[in-house]
């Protein structure tokens, strides 16, 4: 285990980060929130996490929200291992002085995290920004083969432990719960959530920190009006809908040109994309860039006129905040996106784009529209930019996790002499 400091403030709240991401981590409500806007609101944030080994031998940069505790883990089964050893010290570290146990997206491993809390005395509370286990079961539900029998298996008992932990322990004892939506509030409702001790921390940008526009387009775009989709390429998110929409669109404007950025997740769903927008027919209107570091991905999408949002509606993205809305409003973009809650409540919020349903000739009438009115699709990015930096800036969000947190510590010695008790 591994230890830095990467801030020298002298804080007036001092909070634990059990993170089931490995450091470093590329997401903005880690990186961001914990690492950089709480700490610069006198909130110390300790992380303790996995540690990416590095592929280039230089080493990761320092955590810069507090302490680091981390272990590296370079094969699936060290990384188990290492992440249930992690876990376990919580028991030690918890008494070092801390004010909260923040455990964040770890479902089974979160018991040990609410033991560890009690025990020390000091609040606990779970950060759900999705819906693990039911991602892990459904995983494990698909039979496409792409994946072998007993990662299915393993899948399963996974996101059934999980599920059972949430709803039996860590969402209805928590001294804190926060979650991604009130979508995701209201569905926890529906099942193990009864009391009020929740908050929504949707997902958001670091505006400030959003790099210039690239210098040009990649040479294939250059000179066209361009529509951007950035995102991963698994076929259950539908990126097919934005190229069939690109060969719409380009039979009636030939000059449109779709530049997607991004690649699946999923093994066997890499290169699919490709093979499908050949086949329809509408390669000629969309350029693959493949994946991007972030930085590089933003700049390069602010070059282009509008950006594209498609999100599936199913009980996996019915209760998330996707980024994809927020990040192009945040780079001056009207946005196009289907009427997944809260990108859609983003839009109507910000007027800040369309809010169109999820096929094919409603997106290319929407992008038809917005390229064809280049003053309203001004007047909806400057719209939606403001509306971001006021509402969805880290800054903003994180001075509502502040306010809890520090509204939290003072009645952590009642809470933890009701021990799990009836929620209040």
């Amino acid at each position: 285990m591994t230890s830095t400091m990467g801030s020298t403030m002298s804080p007036s709240l001092r909070i634990l980060l059990a993170s089931a991401e490995a450091h470093p981590c590329a997401r903005p409500d880690v990186r961001v929130l914990f690492g950089r806007a709480l700490p610069a609101l006198g909130v110390q944030v300790d992380l303790l996490a996995l540690a990416e080994t590095p592929t280039d031998g230089v080493p990761p940069l320092p955590w810069p929200g507090g302490q680091a505790f981390l272990r590296p883990a370079r094969t699936r089964l060290r990384r188990l291992l290492g992440d249930l050893h992690q876990q376990l010290s919580l028991f030690r570290l918890c008494n070092r002085g801390y004010d909260a146990l923040i455990v964040r997206d770890k479902p089974v491993l979160g018991i040990i995290g609410f033991a560890a809390a009690r025990l020390a005395r000091i609040p606990f509370c779970y950060w759900m920004s999705y819906p693990l286990p039911e991602q892990y079961l459904w995983l494990a539900g698909r039979r496409d083969g792409s994946m072998g029998l007993a990662r299915r298996a393993w899948l399963w008992l996974r996101g059934s432990f999980g599920r059972l932990c949430l709803e039996r322990l860590l969402v209805p004892h928590a001294d804190w719960l926060f979650v991604q939506s009130d979508a995701m509030a209201a569905a926890l409702r529906r099942g193990p959530l009864r009391h009020d001790r929740v908050s929504a921390v949707p997902m958001g940008v670091e505006a400030a920190a959003i790099a210039p526009a690239a210098a040009s387009l990649p040479r294939p775009l250059e000179g066209h009006p361009v529509a951007v989709y950035l995102g991963t390429l698994d076929r259950y998110r539908r990126p097919e809908v934005m190229v069939d929409a690109a060969a719409l669109v380009g039979r009636v404007m030939p000059e449109f040109r779709l530049m997607v950025i991004g690649e699946a997740d999923e093994p066997s769903d890499r290169g699919w994309l490709q093979r499908h927008a050949v086949e329809t027919g509408a390669a000629r209107w969309v350029h693959f860039t493949g994946r991007l570091p972030f930085d590089q991905a933003l700049a390069l999408a602010q070059r282009a006129q509008v950006g594209l949002s498609p999100v599936p509606r199913s009980p996996l993205t019915e209760v998330g905040s996707p980024t994809k809305a927020v990040e192009y409003l945040a780079c001056g973009l009207p946005v196009i996106c289907n009427d997944q809650p809260d990108q859609a409540w983003v839009i109507a919020q910000s007027g800040g784009g369309r809010v169109v349903p999820l096929d094919a000739q409603a997106f290319a009438d929407a992008i038809i529209a917005t390229l064809s009115d280049p003053l309203a699709a001004q007047a909806q990015a400057d719209a939606g930019r403001l509306w971001v930096k006021a509402h969805r800036d880290y800054d903003v969000l994180a001075r509502g996790v502040e306010a809890r947190l520090r509204a939290l510590v003072p009645s952590s010695a009642q809470s933890c002499q009701t021990g799990i008790g009836e929620p209040t």
